[in-house]
């Protein structure tokens, strides 16, 4: 008998977490073969492990709505930073971003922090963003003043 791997462990792991979800959902037969012809692939052994994750995500957030709106909230406050971070000329990439709303929320995991804190620093870091804008549009009208006048 084969010894498993952890990866080979991980993946039997999530295949039995996509079927324990399928069932809890509802989806039937023709809706499974639905999700994985999605994949191009004809049995959930024929998933990868980054696949398995995916579809198990999806079908989580329809039996718990909360964790949707959650994820909307945290992709909501990501864009927010990207904004905020695009207008201050800082290259970013989403470990950067993530990176800033934990230092901004005190966590150490993105993950950890809460709606609220994420509905509030959304909203913080739009104003910061409106007002750069309107700082650099005062700026820029200055300096066409200044250039006009002298």
């Amino acid at each position: 008998m084969a010894t498993l791997t952890f990866e080979d462990k991980q993946k039997n792991a999530l295949i039995k977490k996509f079927h324990t979800l399928l069932g809890r959902t509802g989806v039937g037969s023709a809706g499974k073969e639905g999700i994985l012809a999605g994949y191009r692939v004809a049995s959930s052994r024929d998933l990868s492990v980054s696949e398995l994750v995916e579809a198990c995500n999806v079908l989580d957030m329809q039996l718990n709505p909360k964790l949707a709106e959650l994820d909307a909230a945290r992709k909501r406050l990501m864009a927010s930073i990207g904004g905020w971070l695009q207008a201050m000329c800082v290259n970013h990439d989403a470990n950067y971003i993530k990176a800033v709303a934990c230092r901004a929320a005190k966590r150490d995991n993105f993950n950890e922090i809460p709606f609220v804190q994420l509905r509030s620093l959304y909203g913080s870091f739009n104003k910061m963003s409106k007002d750069l804008e309107s700082v650099q549009e005062l700026t820029a009208e200055m300096i066409d003043y200044l250039s006009i006048n002298n």
